[in-house]
């Protein structure tokens, strides 16, 4: 299992995939719990891999992490684009009345905040990038 973590100055984008397709946990809480929510999550999941934007905040999300887990499972990921992916899978998979074909005519901004979707979209980024390694 693979964390996604979307760092920010007031609330962090959290997701777990088992793989590129199948997201088992997603949230956004505030940064000042990350802290207590991360060391319950690493209790309750076998995650192998942390892979974290690199983006605003990164830096304080290293340093908690580096407290709870080994150093060598956290991978940063280029945030380029992540929120307009985030938006457009959040879309996909909510769309406006129901109706996915006016989501393709009009893009609606969502209502609500998208950084669990961005923590999926980094991880979905490092499972793009490690396979093309291989």
């Amino acid at each position: 299992m693979i964390m996604g973590i979307d760092p920010g100055r007031n609330k962090v984008g959290l997701a777990i995939l088992i793989n590129e397709d199948e997201v088992i946990y997603k949230d956004i809480i505030k940064t000042s719990n990350l802290s207590d929510v991360l060391a319950n999550l690493i209790k309750e999941y076998q995650i192998s891999k942390y892979i974290v934007g690199d983006g605003t905040y990164s830096d304080k999300i290293y340093n908690i992490l580096d407290i709870l887990v080994d150093r060598k499972k956290i991978i940063f990921i280029d945030e380029e684009n992540t929120t307009y992916l985030a938006e457009e899978k959040y879309r996909n998979e909510n769309p406006p009345f129901g109706l996915k074909w006016l989501n393709k005519v009009v893009k609606f901004k969502p209502k609500k905040a998208v950084d669990d979707y961005v923590a999926v979209i980094l991880v979905e980024k490092y499972f793009k990038g490690h396979s093309q390694k291989n």
